[in-house]
């Protein structure tokens, strides 16, 4: 009878396990209930637990847990049954069971007692296993704190309760991070994003939630009475990496899209419009939290809109090209010319910084460049057949033609395929920021000199390491970005700066054998100021505003159409 009675104990154990537990404390938790209310028909004295599991992406210091699931205060006998287990990745689970003090198990009584635990390891295997496979849907490996999955799931739960719009969603990016992985290499750049992520969790409270998109790239949801508390809680963001003398600081600053929910709004809203805000901010430049206005979506909508009717647009030859003069200023006689891009649309121009940045963005602007470079290669063309002497044309590339493809091999082709010389081509690309960057534009430069065609670099002064490039890169022209002028023709001592950067930038860029071209002149004083300082060309509407083919094409056929200006000037000056 007794038996029996223990054969039905071990029965009931097993049918009462939860087989839909997926956590290991919670399993503990039911292992304890079921025990105690089967000890004494098991006679059971003491059942003892040890696990100890490896290292993985979500437990980096692996698991170790020593747990009684029961003692009998009566004591218990030494004869008892006792079980270790290895799984496949390397863990080990130990259990040991003791009769109460008083009582023996007898051989099918041990033997049942052994069905148990290999009965009570495979849920603790299966428990493991589905707690992993759940952590990596829902955490992040690298920081451990929420991913993109868990911040969905938080947020639609409290859309479809309805207290969503208790809460600020706030897009969060690192500034700067790809800086940091780049200097002190990525073992220390992860170390920094875990200890970001951790501090941001931390602050978190139970019915909030952040969350790691991927990269630098973060998002929580908080709410909204504790906005101002968290913009202070950032203002302290310092890190310590390391061990002793080998110890480093570090400082995050963050850039922020900040949206307010609102009654109705969804999860995918909360999402779509922080991320609006944060682009806002990396536009602007000027402040690094951006909360969403109705502005910003309509500006979003406008540059969706600018996408996608490009293709169309182009392949309608809506895009024209338009020449602006450069002037020799030792001379005042036409020179050169940098071909730029008008975009006629419903008998209206489309302003460039309405479709350039965002064909920049999306990689479009490969298309728009080459296209405008076989356009001037027909009009040159044109032109030989006409009978004039051509000047050089510069052309502008984007940056992002570096890394999509042959872009020199294309270029190369076109030029060809027209019969252009080397000689009447300059090709324009604007200033890097990063040392990818600046290997795939040294490349292309040399590709470039190898064919005798010229190069130049735009906008010089508004990249990241101007220096640099002066030193290393072999380009024919430097163009001076017209952000350098606008104070040249002051006065005021406290421009004096401005005119002796320029002086010396010249000076630089004379001695290195390059050609130097001033952008966005405007003034005689700029003019002056320039000859004063050994700059050989201008360009800017003092001269002339980008012109149509037609009108360009006057202007070669009178090369001294500026010096007489200049002449008219002077005299009644």
């Amino acid at each position: 009878m007794g038996g029996s009675i223990f054969s039905e104990s071990i029965l009931r154990f097993t049918e009462e396990l939860d087989e839909t537990i997926d956590d290991i404390d919670e399993l503990n938790g039911n292992l304890k209930e079921i025990t105690a209310k089967e000890a004494d028909s098991l006679r059971l004295g003491l059942l003892h637990m040890s696990l100890e599991a490896p290292s993985n992406g979500y437990e980096p210091d692996g698991l170790i847990q020593n747990t009684t699931m029961y003692q009998n205060p009566l004591g218990v006998e030494i004869d008892g049954v006792e079980k270790e287990f290895i799984s496949a990745e390397g863990g080990r689970v130990r259990l040991c069971f003791f009769p109460v003090k008083g009582e023996r198990w007898d051989d099918k009584e041990r033997r049942l007692i052994g069905i148990l635990a290999k009965t009570m390891y495979m849920h603790f295997g299966r428990a493991r296993m589905m707690g992993i496979m759940l952590r990596s849907i829902f955490d992040d490996p690298l920081t451990g704190v929420p991913n993109n999955n868990a911040l969905m799931r938080f947020g639609n739960l409290r859309q479809y309760s309805g207290q969503l719009d208790g809460y600020a969603a706030v897009f969060i990016n690192i500034k700067n991070f790809r800086y940091v992985n780049m200097t002190f290499g990525n073992r220390h750049g992860d170390i920094l994003l875990r200890m970001f992520a951790q501090k941001m969790h931390r602050f978190m409270e139970s019915d909030e939630i952040f969350a790691r998109l991927g990269g630098d790239n973060f998002s929580m949801l908080i709410k909204k009475e504790r906005l101002d508390l968290f913009t202070g809680f950032m203002d302290d963001m310092k890190f310590n990496v390391g061990e002793g003398t080998g110890t480093k600081q570090f400082e995050i600053k963050v850039r922020m899209g900040i949206y307010e929910a609102c009654k109705g709004d969804t999860m995918a809203d909360l999402m779509n419009k922080s991320s609006i805000a944060i682009n806002e901010s990396r536009e602007d430049g000027s402040k690094d939290a951006e909360r969403f206005s109705n502005d910003m979506f309509e500006k979003v909508m406008h540059k969706r809109k600018i996408s996608a009717i490009f293709p169309q647009a182009l392949a309608d030859c809506e895009f024209v090209v338009y020449y602006q003069p450069k002037v020799m200023l030792s001379d005042n006689r036409l020179c050169g010319c940098e071909a730029l891009c008008r975009w006629f649309r419903d008998e209206k121009i489309v302003p460039p910084m309405e479709f350039i940045p965002v064909l920049e963005r999306e990689g479009s602007i490969c298309q728009l460049d080459f296209y405008v470079f076989e356009q001037v290669c027909k009009d040159i063309k044109r032109w030989l057949e006409m009978g004039f002497d051509p000047v050089r044309v510069s052309v502008n590339f984007s940056k992002q033609h570096l890394h999509s493809g042959t872009p020199a091999d294309r270029i190369i082709e076109i030029m060809d395929s027209y019969g252009i010389e080397s000689r009447l081509i300059e090709i324009e690309l604007t200033e890097m920021t990063g040392a990818e960057d600046f290997t795939a534009l040294n490349n292309f430069v040399a590709r470039m000199k190898e064919r005798g065609i010229s190069t130049s670099i735009d906008d010089f002064g508004t990249g990241y390491s101007s220096l640099n490039l002066l030193k290393d890169l072999d380009v024919d022209v430097i163009k001076l970005d017209k952000s350098f002028f606008f104070n040249i023709d002051c006065v005021e001592e406290r421009h004096a700066a401005d005119r002796k950067v320029v002086k010396n930038i010249v000076n630089m860029v004379n001695e290195l054998d390059m050609q130097v071209v001033s952008e966005g002149i405007e003034t005689e004083a700029q003019v002056d100021f320039l000859k004063e300082v050994n700059c050989n060309v201008a360009q800017g509407f003092l001269y002339d505003k980008p012109l149509p083919r037609e009108i360009f094409e006057q202007r070669m056929t009178d090369r001294d159409f500026y010096a007489n200006i200049h002449r008219s000037y002077a005299q009644k000056n």
